[in-house]
């Protein structure tokens, strides 16, 4: 059976915009380079990746990110949890 992800790369574009508005344009730059939004070798494995990396950066700047800032990372943190049960929002 396949699960469906709804596509959230808009919202986490837009995460990564706002936390550059906020002065965080060293950590904004280093998520989306670990995200990386260029080819994987499959879906699974950039899920797995923007996991990582989306976990990682809530883990050092969550204390600095308003809260619209953090839900829309959760959101997207809730379409990787489709596939990689272990990043629970």
């Amino acid at each position: 059976m396949k699960t469906k992800v709804s596509d959230f790369t808009p919202v986490l574009r837009d995460a990564i915009g706002e936390i550059r508005s906020l002065g965080l344009t060293e950590a904004a730059d280093e998520l989306e380079g670990s995200i990386s939004f260029w080819a994987y070798t499959t879906s699974t494995e950039w899920l797995g990746e923007s996991g990582l990396a989306i976990t990682g950066f809530l883990k050092e700047h969550r204390s600095q990110l308003p809260d619209p800032v953090v839900a829309k990372l959760t959101l997207c943190l809730t379409e990787i949890c489709k596939v990689w049960r272990k990043y629970r929002p």
